[in-house]
């Protein structure tokens, strides 16, 4: 289950230092600091390109030291993160990785640590994005045999799925009265897809936040957001039993197919799981907080 707890902070401090110090690197190694294109590179992608230039990968004791090695890695993603441009994400991530192909140790350590700080369910940080990078070089690189590279490829399919401008996948479920109904099907100006199970402790917490703000309500309301709250998990006694505890306003689906996890239509890594979509049930946000769902209506506004 997700927990709201937010962590793994930045350092800001490590990070002006490396923008300094790979600059100075600049001028002695031009070509590094040009594109594919051959035009130059900003400060932000060279940068990132030199983040890991002084850095020890066969130095196991300070790659596995968390004050060094991890909090790099976090550094690292955030800076990943800022990055709009995919070619640039990838061919970062490929430097990096191609580094720590010199020490096995350090190579199969930071796969781990990306897989935990960018794709687990209770990390603040994850990512689909950014991990999409490292999933293409490790279903790539020469260093992992053909079976090692095929456990990751479900995954890169999986992220690959309902990616934020992409019309989410189309799934049917039954409401309380017993009728049968598509997500395609809403005709709200935006919906909040809410992916929930009733024994989930974060899910009634999200889920009493939705219900009883009176805030979020009125915004909901002002702005035509309609709750879609399915439990694709289920006992369906359990869901019945639990629509007291949902808005008479909101959609209440049960899958009783099975089939939003029986064909990964979505990465429910764990509950909740929400995903904003538009009025053309195109993807604006994927696998958020509602945090996240406010800040980007009060930005839009």
């Amino acid at each position: 289950m997700k927990s709201s707890t937010l962590g793994y902070y930045l350092s800001i401090g490590l990070l002006a230092t490396l923008f300094w110090a790979c600059n100075g690197k600049n001028t002695a190694k031009p070509d590094n600091n040009k594109s594919d294109s051959g035009q130059m590179l900003s400060t932000a992608d060279s940068t990132l390109l030199h983040f890991w230039d002084q850095f020890d990968m066969n130095d196991t004791a300070q790659v596995k030291n968390p004050d060094k090695g991890e909090q790099r890695l976090a550094d690292f993603i955030g800076l990943l993160s800022q990055t709009p441009d995919s070619a640039m994400r990838d061919r970062a991530v490929d430097s990096m990785l191609n580094k720590a192909k010199s020490n096995r140790a350090s190579f199969d350590h930071f796969v781990k640590l990306y897989e935990h700080y960018l794709y687990d369910g209770n990390s603040p940080m994850r990512n689909d994005v950014v991990y999409e990078s490292v999933l293409r070089y490790l279903i790539k690189t020469d260093l992992l045999s053909d079976l090692e590279k095929e456990a990751y490829r479900p995954v890169y399919k999986l992220v690959l799925r309902n990616k934020v401008g992409q019309t989410a996948e189309d799934f049917s479920y039954i409401t309380a009265d017993g009728s049968t109904q598509k997500l395609s099907d809403g005709k709200a100006k935006y919906t909040l897809l809410l992916f929930y199970d009733p024994d989930c402790s974060h899910c009634k917490e999200t889920i009493q936040q939705l219900r009883d703000t009176p805030q979020l309500v009125q915004l909901f309301a002002q702005l035509q957001v309609q709750i879609l709250a399915v439990d694709p998990w289920g006992d369906r006694n359990k869901w019945k039993n639990y629509q007291s505890e949902l808005s008479y306003e909101w959609i209440n689906g049960f899958d009783n197919e099975g089939k939003v996890l029986a064909f990964n239509l979505y990465d429910l890594k764990a509950s909740p799981t929400i995903y904003l979509l538009d009025e053309n049930k195109r993807v604006l946000l994927k696998d958020t907080y509602l945090q996240q769902v406010i800040q980007y209506f009060t930005q839009a506004k």
